[in-house]
């Protein structure tokens, strides 16, 4: 009998970066999800595997407290989270980037201080600490890119994946901050209970240059 794992899979962006990398690698029978509909939890019985759908935000909870085995999940919401997860793997497709946007492509100068909106305070504060210059940190929950323009901040940090939402709104990408990737992550528990799953998994998704 397979020993079955939980797996939660994200609600959001990183869903289908996630299933395409894991159908590529021929992990799961992960093309009965397309039926599955607005289910929370599947149950593939055949490759000893429950998936759980979650928000994007929620999935490190359940893993580090054991809910969930494995997870896929944001390097954006890890690096907003104080957790002890390990990442075996980080998937190539799907990335997108940190960005400071603003409506002028310039970067305040030494000691100046300015207003910058985000999602993200916690990645803000760490991509602060190394400037010469110095924000007042707006926390937004969405719509970040209107805090410029609508001049609440004069600038943001936000995830920029094609650029499409700031060329509409005539904003521009002033510098790159940091990479922003999807993350199998798990926690130690079920790494030492489940390892030669995991690197099982870990192998055939190198295999098929499905990660980093």
């Amino acid at each position: 009998m397979i020993d079955r794992v939980r797996l939660a899979l994200p609600k959001g962006r990183n869903l289908e970066v996630a299933l395409a990398a894991f159908r590529a690698a021929g992990i799961g029978g992960f093309a009965e999800l397309a039926g599955a509909g607005r289910s929370l939890r599947t149950v593939l019985p055949e490759e000893g595997l429950e998936i759980l759908s979650l928000k994007d935000w929620d999935i490190p909870l359940y893993v580090e407290h054991g809910v969930a085995d494995f997870g896929v999940v944001g390097s954006d919401v890890l690096g907003e989270l104080d957790g002890d997860l390990l990442i075996p793997a980080r998937l190539r497709d799907g990335q997108a980037r940190f960005s400071l946007i603003g409506r002028r492509a310039t970067l305040p100068g030494p000691g100046e201080q300015v207003r910058l909106a985000t999602k993200y305070p916690a990645t803000a504060r760490r991509m602060l600490a190394g400037r010469a210059w110095g924000a007042e940190i707006v926390k937004l929950s969405g719509s970040v890119e209107l805090a410029p323009v609508l001049e609440l901040a004069e600038l943001a940090l936000d995830i920029v994946q094609t650029g499409r939402t700031l060329a509409e709104n005539h904003l521009v990408e002033i510098e790159i901050v940091a990479p922003v990737v999807a993350c199998l992550v798990t926690n130690r528990a079920s790494f030492q209970r489940h390892r030669a799953r995991i690197n099982d998994w870990v192998d055939r998704l190198e295999a098929v240059e499905a990660v980093l």
